[in-house]
């Protein structure tokens, strides 16, 4: 069945066909009613009669929509309508609706140093997120890594975003490298002769294919060839994690040199302009055996930072590893406020006391359960509404703190700048905001003479005083007493309180807290129960209670989340606490 421009798929009408390819056709399509941007990719029609297929789907389709990371491309619909099973996901396109792959970016040029660094360390930290996503016990995992699956979403840096996440698995490996062989046979046959007089064919029956077409269908077959793992083209599809390392090699081989790593190489130092110490990350990533290569893959570049004569050029590093005493937090001082006040948030007291966290039967991350001492604290009955945000935006006159982080992301937000006034999207001005950054909660909530909460005081405050509950609400929940798998946002106290009195602990936004993020810190906790204050340092912030688009299983109270402090999406917001 072919779709054609026009043709609206479910709520989404489409607009503009991107590109063919194994996995699917690939449109730029708009929501008929909210007029939002999106991907839509349509798989192969013949997969709908395929109930292996069905099954992955299903499976696949809710650990990829799980994924909130600021280099991964969001997934905002899957469905199957006539028989076709489509995805709608997160639209990387310029204003004439074009995309922008890390291939094209390049369009055959060797990348610089600061590209390769910045590219590098961004496709590291989508990957790390993925790989130990305490959503699913084994992560998640790209399955096809490549140029042409990492979008450019602004070229000034570049920014970069992961497409195509666990579509490979989706659609199933065997099925994709069929289709490919069979797209390029049927290309060839139509243009070489020789081909159709030994397969019987008329070579003129269907037209002919150009020089230049030619040349795309062997790069994109080459580009598949190459960046597959050796254990995936001789069909072993069993470890994605470790073929996404080898993949990563391949990648930084190729920005590096132009070309893809065969047998022995020069040093890739030499390749590119005497950048050292590339090839131990090369090598180590490449290695044949999957059990040695690298099971993380942000710590490859710590020792290269350190080192390297271009770790200048980051103004919004994809990782930091820095104390808490070297944490920039915002000075207003030099800043005339002229007027602004701020509107401040009734607070609810949590005396000193011993309180459960943690879980054991979660996630791995959440164990054990233990008790933890905390000293009484005081937090906000809700999380900061657009309206309060936007007074604070009105007193930095700006979207940066005296360091220059970003405090928000207008474009993932609901507020709006024009003329250097500041406003909110009508029928939200109570709905909690959206798009700050950890930096921007933490300035934010200095101004009003407060702190983020710690990650215990936050879990605390979250049970509402129940010591075995799952959720806020007991055993369950549903979801008239959360907005979570919904569309949007909903205004602050929409919904039930819990027991302490704390709006929306869970759902409608995941909630910046202090703390570093560390996978095994539960264990260090257990052991030393009193006041803990989480890690000195790390590589993520953390972040609680699930989001509006979130699955009942991110509302659990044990549930942790991380992101670099200075991620922003749709669903990222905060609330404040402060001593008692």
């Amino acid at each position: 069945m072919q779709v054609e421009q026009g043709r609206v798929l479910g709520d989404w009408q489409i607009l503009k066909t991107l590109g063919q390819g194994a996995l699917g056709d690939l449109f730029i399509a708009e929501h008929r009613f909210t007029k939002k941007k999106a991907d839509v990719r349509v798989l192969p029609e013949e997969l709908s009669k395929d109930q292996s297929f069905i099954s992955r789907f299903e499976q696949e389709v809710m650990r990829v929509a799980a994924l909130e990371h600021a280099g991964i491309t969001k997934t905002y619909n899957a469905s199957c309508v006539d028989g076709l099973y489509f995805l709608a996901t997160e639209s990387v396109v310029d204003a004439n609706l074009e995309p922008l792959s890390l291939w094209k970016y390049f369009s055959g040029r060797i990348a610089s140093p600061q590209e390769v660094i910045r590219v590098a360390e961004q496709v590291a930290a989508a990957l790390d997120y993925a790989h130990s996503f305490c959503g699913d016990e084994q992560g998640v995992s790209h399955g096809n890594l490549k140029p042409d699956t990492i979008m450019i979403a602004d070229s000034e840096g570049p920014t970069v975003k992961l497409a195509d996440f666990g579509l490979l698995n989706m659609v199933g490996c065997s099925n994709v490298l069929l289709r490919s062989y069979k797209a390029q046979l049927e290309k060839l046959s139509l243009s070489d002769p020789f081909f159709c007089s030994r397969v019987g064919r008329d070579p003129y029956v269907k037209g002919s294919v150009d020089k230049s077409e030619h040349g795309e269908l062997l790069r994109s077959l080459a580009q598949n060839m190459y960046f597959f793992s050796p254990e995936q083209r001789k069909g072993d599809w069993s470890n994605q994690m470790a073929a996404d390392v080898w993949a990563f090699g391949v990648l930084l081989f190729w920005m590096l040199t132009g070309s893809y790593p065969e047998g022995s190489w020069e040093l890739g130092s030499r390749l590119s302009g005497n950048l050292a110490h590339w090839d131990g990350i090369i090598r180590s990533c490449l290695s044949l055996d999957p059990s040695k290569r690298p099971q993380r893959l942000v710590p490859l570049f710590e020792e290269k930072k350190a080192a390297s004569p271009v770790r200048t050029i980051y103004t919004q590093p994809a990782k930091e590893q820095i104390d808490d005493k070297q944490v920039t937090e915002f000075s207003p001082e030099k800043h005339d406020p002229k007027g602004v006040e701020p509107i401040i948030t009734e607070m609810k007291q949590i005396d000193e006391g011993l309180y459960y966290r943690g879980s054991n039967q979660g996630c791995r991350d959440e164990m054990p359960k233990h008790k933890v001492r905390i000293k009484g604290f005081l937090i906000d009955v809700h999380p900061v509404t657009n309206e309060q945000f936007v007074r604070f935006l009105e007193f930095l006159a700006g979207e940066k703190d005296h360091k220059n982080h970003d405090v928000i992301r207008i474009k993932d937000s609901r507020i709006k700048r024009s003329s250097g006034q500041y406003t909110i999207e009508r029928g939200y001005a109570k709905h909690p905001v959206v798009g700050v950054t950890w930096y921007g909660a933490v300035a934010y909530s200095k101004w009003v003479g407060k702190r983020l909460p710690t990650e215990a005081e936050w879990e605390v405050a979250c049970c509402g005083g129940l010591e075995n509950a799952l959720y806020p609400t007991g055993e369950e929940i549903e979801k008239k007493q959360s907005n979570f798998f919904s569309t949007d946002t909903t205004a602050v106290m929409s919904y039930p309180a819990n027991g302490y009195g704390l709006f929306d602990m869970v759902g409608n936004v995941y909630e910046w807290c202090y703390d570093w993020y560390e996978y095994s810190y539960y264990e260090y906790s257990a052991q030393e129960p009193d006041f803990p204050k989480g890690p000195v340092q790390g590589v993520y912030r953390v972040l609680r209670g699930g989001c509006w688009k979130s699955l009942k299983e991110d509302l659990r109270c044990a549930k942790r989340h991380r992101n670099n402090p200075g991620a922003v999406n749709g669903t990222y917001g905060f609330r404040c606490a402060k001593d008692a």
